[in-house]
């Protein structure tokens, strides 16, 4: 299948140019790309201003060709996921593209009302605007946390920055490694579904080239699951290092805390500026909680697709 992939210079993206092309795909994406990568791809259409009014007929050219599927990596800004998905959506459509993954890898929304946690609202609104106007139905994969966001890496999540969970502390003068740290809300004992961005690639890559996918859906996959205080045992046991746990705050502080900065941020009409510092405490009670968890239902769907295990992860990743 030769496949779209807007958004693949991302972390998630170039997961999922790499699993298309294992898997003996054709991928269709924009340039940037590493250049074992772009070696391989069929081709790529470049679009100028993904929020401006004009995003049409780039995306009518990036459709065209021969496109069997769209699967769409682009990250959690809401002008992406609602304003410039749905426009991609149409170009599918007009084009007779009926394979469309949508932006999701995410914890469960499919039942969640809006107004929960900010970054999901716009794709919510997305799913609810395909379901009443297209007829392309679009696949969603949730995942629990992905690693990367887990463990913090810029770029790639809320929890990182003012709301890192794991911290990755320097030895003084920048000489080696530190200690590491895990900031918890609550206890720290709720299981938490994961995965890696490369597993999660390879599930959403062999499910939108699947037999029937065209029905679209919502599906769960997850690699591991544990709790914050057994991934510092892992960690520990892994590495032979300590592994620190910062208890920061309980649940309902939390909680308190969302509320309140929500609420300054609404009245001085500056939430779409403030959410990307709620979210973070949002994510924190979740992982708490565990009320939006995925039951991995479909994590044997498809027997080729790894899942990696959290101590294999980071046996693997010394960077952690």
């Amino acid at each position: 299948m030769l496949i779209l992939i807007p958004g693949a210079t991302g972390r998630m993206g170039l997961c999922l140019v790499r699993a298309a092309l294992r898997r003996g795909h054709r991928a269709a994406t924009p340039p940037r790309c590493p250049p074992d990568i772009a070696a391989e791809l069929e081709g790529f259409v470049e679009v100028p201003d993904l929020f401006g009014g004009n995003v049409g007929a780039p995306f009518d050219r990036a459709c065209a060709g021969g496109v069997d599927a769209v699967v769409v990596a682009w990250n959690e800004e809401p002008r992406l996921v609602l304003d410039a998905q749905l426009a991609l959506l149409r170009a599918a459509e007009r084009a007779g593209v009926r394979r469309f993954h949508a932006a999701s890898w995410n914890t469960d929304w499919e039942g969640m009302p809006l107004g929960v946690i900010e970054s999901y609202d716009a794709m919510i609104c997305f799913a609810r605007l395909a379901l009443l106007s297209s007829p392309v139905k679009p696949l969603y994969v949730f995942c629990g946390v992905l690693a990367m966001t887990l463990f913090g890496v810029p770029g790639a999540g809320s929890l990182e920055g003012d709301s890192h969970l794991w911290v990755r502390e320097e030895k003084e003068g920048g000489e080696g490694k530190g200690r590491r740290v895990i900031n918890v809300v609550g206890a720290g004992a709720t299981p938490t579904p994961f995965s890696t961005e490369d597993d999660a690639a390879e599930f959403s890559i062999a499910l939108t080239t699947s037999e029937g996918a065209e029905k679209g859906g919502y599906f769960r996959f997850c690699s591991d699951e544990f709790s914050l205080l057994e991934l510092k045992a892992t960690y520990e046991r892994v590495r032979g290092e300590e592994c620190s746990i910062n208890h920061v705050m309980d649940v309902e502080t939390c909680k308190g805390m969302i509320k309140k900065a929500r609420e300054e941020a609404i009245e001085a009409g500056e939430l779409y500026k403030r959410f990307k510092g709620i979210v973070g405490l949002v994510y924190a009670v979740f992982l708490d909680e565990g009320a939006y968890n995925i039951r991995a239902v479909d994590s044997d769907r498809f027997p080729g697709v790894p899942r990696t295990k959290l101590e294999d992860y980071i046996r693997a990743n010394e960077w952690i």
